[in-house]
């Protein structure tokens, strides 16, 4: 009750806000997603005076209680498809895919919807079909994200998009951060960051148990960093995993994804085909161990395309590929990573530069963006 009290107080300030005021609006599903935005809402804020109205399903949102400069937030849950639906701004920015297709539908009123990713993953295995189609202008990390809207959108007669070469402001992140730390220069150590992707067959819940046991014997220290979904929706893996090791002092399992700290300690990650293993290695060119489980394909159409998926393709050039039944050589094979980390170094610097626009102006690329679409754009109150 107190939260939908919470929710309906923000109903009421949301109303009362004029139309014409209402320029820009960012959504996220948790406090989380903000981490990959927070760049180009102080670009707005700051650089260009805006103000960003913001919106989070979250009630723990840390922005609702104590908003940057230049926010003004508000919580919506069971109200949130009827604000949607309802909303008059002129700039709709989300990090949430599928618009149009399930619970959350663009307004009835004419909102440009701008979509910014917070993975540097291919758009046509891991996300649905369509994913991507109704939204208005999209800010791509890289050539592989423009390339592959527009083969879907030539192949499947989808109205063209606005294509923004923007960037990614979370990998400019952690590569900045990780420069400043005492982990950058330092001789390789004995830590080892396991942060899959979420779903049954993720290496976490296909061999996480038995992999963590291996590496604690072998001598190092074990980060488990779950992915959010796997956090949310299967709680007791979690907590098997914490009781079976009984807080042994060389694991740590870290529940959120909101700092870098275990990214910067890794030696070595490993990983399956989470989106962090690009985040890793290209802001922090340290290399990747990929245990091969079942590719995660959420597109049984993306092989129409006829295109590489880039986390496929870029596995054996950041790191080594490993079976799940091969997990007795996982030891020696993080040893050799470690021994050839200065040649991975090279590599992960040449696919940032290929695969990553712009790298270092994506928030000033996609707020400057987002202004012209605002003097192009009449205000709701001319419609």
């Amino acid at each position: 009750m107190k939260q939908f009290l919470k929710e309906l107080s923000g109903w009421f300030r949301f109303r009362k806000i004029p139309p014409e005021a209402l320029r820009i609006v960012f959504f996220h599903e948790n406090h989380q997603y903000y981490s990959y935005l927070e760049g180009l809402v102080r670009s707005l804020t700051e650089t260009h005076g805006e103000t960003v109205y913001y919106i989070t399903t979250a009630s723990d949102d840390p922005i609702l209680d104590n908003p940057p400069d230049g926010i003004q937030s508000f919580y919506f849950k069971s109200l949130l498809s009827i604000v949607m639906g309802s909303i008059q701004c002129r700039i709709f920015v989300m990090t949430l895919t599928d618009l149009n297709h399930f619970y959350l539908k663009r307004s009835f009123h004419p909102v440009h919807y701008v979509y910014a990713f917070h993975s540097l993953v291919s758009t046509h295995m891991v996300y649905r079909y369509g994913s991507f189609d109704h939204y208005d202008s999209i800010l791509c990390v890289g050539p592989h994200h423009n390339r592959e809207i527009r083969k879907h959108e030539a192949l499947y007669d989808v109205p063209e998009k606005q294509l923004v070469d923007a960037g990614y402001y979370r990998l400019e992140q952690i590569y900045e951060a990780f420069q400043t730390t005492e982990f950058a220069d330092a001789t390789p150590g004995n830590t080892v960051l396991i942060a899959p992707s979420w779903g049954k067959k993720n290496i976490l819940e296909s061999v996480g148990e038995q992999l963590v046991e291996l590496l604690i014997h072998a001598g190092y220290r074990v980060i488990v960093r779950p992915h959010p979904e796997t956090v949310k929706r299967t709680p007791e893996f979690i907590e098997r995993i914490q009781s079976r090791f009984d807080n042994h002092e060389a694991l740590t399992i870290e529940l959120s994804v909101a700092t870098n700290d275990s990214l910067f300690k890794a030696d070595v990650l490993i990983s399956d085909y989470s989106g962090v293993s690009l985040e890793y290695a290209l802001g922090t060119n340290r290399p990747v161990l990929f245990l091969e489980v079942p590719s995660k394909i959420n597109n049984d159409r993306y092989k129409d395309l006829e295109m590489p998926v880039l986390e496929l393709e870029t596995r054996s050039q950041i790191g080594m590929v490993l079976s799940p039944d091969d997990l007795d050589n996982v030891p020696a094979t993080i040893e050799l990573l470690k021994a050839e980390r200065s040649t991975y170094q090279e590599r992960i610097s040449q696919l940032r530069d290929e695969y990553v626009y712009h790298f270092g102006r994506s928030s000033e690329i996609g707020a400057e963006h987002i202004m012209k679409l605002l003097h192009k754009i009449p205000e709701q109150a001319d419609l």
